[in-house]
């Protein structure tokens, strides 16, 4: 009977969530700084978390940001870290068309989330992906996951559920990439080479750790294309080359004193 009634309880709060609210797509790709400053945001969180986890998801928005993301123009995520304690990170995510949402913060691997709509048992494949495209970004790993629902109370969840797919990680010296499908003489290089495969592999973590300072997808998206133009013309620069190793040094020492001046939009 308390099972029934708790679900009873459950369903009749995700319809009264069940509403369309649409304006946090006009967000898609700002910085959630922006979307966190809007005076419908704090009220819209505090409806869709439970009160014993909203504030510090609305802390945790309110630091150094990342942008605002819109997946199938209907699910939106926002996520920051809390201001002067970055190690503490907060996330919000709503389904536009339903109204329902979730909150999150995570410190030290251990992720907090909830939902006054929501069961532990029923988040949306949506919004898993979303979670675990957040925590990968942040170099995050899970190893615990608490759950607490409309009435505060907290169930555990089984942390491999926001384990991403798995992916190619670079050896300690690098190079950045999978050597067994580097193709071009240039890549070929650069794996043989100890010296440029480590030079590479700082290059890729400075390009992350910039990539991550830009709170809009509109400057990420400038850093990409800006580094995928110097690869293309690193190539074709040191491809023919007499000495093709010494090439390839100078071009990533000429592209690294660029990253450290770069500057979106310009």
């Amino acid at each position: 009977m308390k099972k029934l009634i708790a679900l009873l309880a459950l369903t009749l709060s995700a319809l009264a969530h069940a509403d369309v609210v649409d304006w946090p797509l006009s967000y898609d790709g700002q910085s959630t700084n922006s979307f966190i400053w809007d005076k419908r945001a704090k009220p819209l969180i505090q409806t869709r978390v439970p009160s014993k986890l909203s504030r510090d998801v609305i802390a945790g928005l309110g630091g150094p940001p990342d942008p605002v993301f819109v997946v199938d123009k209907r699910y939106v995520s926002a996520s920051a870290c809390e201001a002067h304690a970055c190690p503490e990170k907060g996330f919000f995510w709503i389904d536009t068309q339903t109204g329902q949402g979730l909150g999150a913060v995570i410190y030290d691997g251990e992720l907090r989330l909830g939902s006054n709509s929501l069961a532990a048992a029923q988040i949306p494949a949506a919004a898993r992906r979303a979670l675990i495209d957040w925590t990968s970004a942040n170099d995050i790993k899970v190893t615990s996951v608490e759950f607490i629902d409309r009435s505060g109370a907290s169930a555990s969840i089984d942390a491999a559920q926001f384990k991403p797919a798995p992916h190619f990680e670079p050896a300690a010296g690098g190079p950045s990439y999978d050597c067994k499908a580097a193709s071009t003489r240039v890549e070929k290089t650069i794996c043989a080479d100890p010296a440029l495969a480590s030079q590479d592999l700082a290059m890729a973590k400075h390009v992350k750790e910039l990539r991550q300072g830009y709170a809009t997808i509109a400057d990420r998206t400038m850093l990409r294309d800006f580094q995928r133009k110097w690869l293309k013309e690193r190539d074709a620069t040191c491809a023919a080359a007499a000495d093709i190793n010494a090439c390839i040094a100078k071009q990533y020492q000429t592209q690294d004193d660029r990253l450290r001046n770069w500057i979106p939009g310009r």
